[in-house]
């Protein structure tokens, strides 16, 4: 199971999750960027389906990019003893995923909240 054509398999999927965790955080940024501009302009009018797709997109979000981080984490658990020895996979076995997944959701939810509060009850 732990050929070299399996470390290259793993390599290959932790970049492709690691791009899809990037292209889902551009994303959601370019969502909320683009609901604060109609906030600023008072495009009152598109205010409920603009909360009909904040709500959707924030949940969808978050669950996607927790996702791809438990996608990009579990690849470090097919490692071979001799991969294990490395630096690389050592650094990475030692990250905390938990403070970065605790951030994304204050940072998506948090700001989805307060675009809601603006535009409902400010």
């Amino acid at each position: 199971m732990n050929t070299s054509q399996d470390r290259a398999n793993r390599i290959s999927s932790w970049s492709a999750r690691s791009r899809d965790l990037l292209w889902i955080m551009t994303t959601i940024i370019i969502s909320h960027l683009v609901i604060i501009a109609m906030i600023g302009f008072e495009l009152s009018n598109a205010y409920i389906p603009a909360s009909i797709y904040l709500v959707f997109m924030t949940f969808m979000g978050i669950m996607g990019s927790l996702d791809a981080m438990d996608d990009i984490a579990i690849q470090a658990d097919d490692a071979d003893d001799e991969e294990k020895q490395t630096k690389a996979w050592k650094r990475f076995n030692e990250t905390q995923w938990g403070g970065f997944k605790g951030l994304l959701i204050g940072w998506f939810g948090l700001t989805a909240l307060s675009e809601l509060y603006v535009m409902w009850l400010a």
